[in-house]
């Protein structure tokens, strides 16, 4: 009887640590299936894999915390803080679950409390993440009107992970608000000499020459982005914007130029060739290297009824420019006729 019972007692032990064994595989199966289908965006069963990873191994406690971010990413606060709780409780030093908590009242706009769950983790010198509770620190800061304690933040942020993309845009985008260009640029550089050749970046990098007045450095960036095969259609949008601003404020100061430095010339008996319409506003339609093709182009408009068409050459280019107007209105009035008889182009100051 007694080796028997010693026997059982063996074969008992023996078989336990094969169930813990199994009972490991299967919550870190089910947890994996979970994280897998969150990053694919489908949340419908990235929660209900981890909400089944939480039946099976309810001590675990980043199990808890992925299953608090789906319901995050859902809009299930009540649900979510319950789980970064949950993982709290079965884990008080576990400070990534701490942070969350302070970006979920983050979004349901309870400042106080993100500060404190946010301030708490970042207390923790054991805490990998310490950049991303910075950054959401700054945005807390921000929503509250605190400038100055967003900025200090963002800074922080970019200064624990230098590779932190989504912090250092947002500074980027902080110093073109506050027009602080030289740090901008800055950054801009250091993320593109990091490797860090995001549409964004070439966008906005791209702003801080048009507003600092380097408008052929400006349309570098902005090409960089149009031969971007990752560019999205909003960032070819953006970039095109800013690349007819560009262009209109070289035109504009073009025309300053040449305003300021033409001689007085005899006057001539107006023709169709040298007659220039008064008014503020023109529409430029096309730019060629060559007078030859410019004036090809004006004939061939001009067969179609187009009148008040005239060659400008600037710096070698030869601009085919159309009327002039009085307000921008009227030239935008005209230019969307223009569209209509499938002719396009964009408004210009031609004062």
């Amino acid at each position: 009887m007694k080796k028997f019972l010693l026997f059982c007692l063996l074969l008992s032990l023996a078989c336990a640590p094969k169930s813990d064994t199994k009972k490991e595989e299967e919550w870190r199966y089910l947890y994996d299936l979970g994280m897998s289908a969150f990053y694919a965006k489908n949340y419908s069963e990235a929660i209900a894999r981890l909400y089944q990873a939480t039946r099976v191994a309810p001590r675990e406690p980043k199990v808890w915390n992925a299953l608090g971010i789906a319901y995050m990413e859902v809009e299930e606060y009540n649900k979510a803080k319950q789980a970064f709780l949950k993982a709290l409780q079965v884990s008080p030093s576990f400070s990534e679950a701490r942070m969350n908590l302070g970006i979920l009242h983050l979004k349901m706009k309870d400042y106080r409390q993100a500060i404190k769950y946010l301030e708490e983790a970042l207390q923790d010198e054991t805490f990998d993440k310490k950049h991303i509770a910075f950054y959401h620190l700054a945005k807390v800061y921000k929503e509250l009107g605190k400038e100055d304690k967003y900025m200090e933040y963002l800074k922080k942020a970019t200064a624990y992970n230098p590779m932190f993309l989504e912090a250092q845009l947002e500074l980027g985008s902080a110093y073109l608000d506050k027009r602080q260009y030289e740090e901008a640029e800055k950054l801009y550089k250091n993320l593109i000499s990091n490797n860090f050749k995001a549409p964004e970046v070439f966008l906005n990098l791209a702003r801080v020459y048009y507003e600092t007045g380097r408008y052929e450095k400006a349309k570098e960036a902005v090409r960089a982005v149009l031969e971007d095969k990752q560019a999205s259609n909003l960032h070819r949008t953006q970039a095109y914007d800013l690349l007819s601003k560009i262009l209109i404020e070289e035109q504009r100061r073009t025309y300053q130029r040449i305003r300021k430095t033409r001689k007085p010339v005899r006057k001539e008996k107006p023709t169709q060739e040298n007659i220039r319409p008064s008014g503020k506003y023109a529409v430029q339609i096309a730019a060629f290297s060559t007078e030859k093709g410019a004036k090809a182009l004006v004939e061939k408009l001009s067969q179609r009824g187009l009148s008040n068409l005239f060659v400008v050459e600037m710096s070698g280019i030869y601009k085919v420019v159309y009327g002039r107007f009085q307000t921008r209105e009227e030239a935008q009035a005209e230019l969307e006729r223009l569209k209509d008889m499938n002719i396009y182009g964009f408004i210009v100051e031609v004062e």
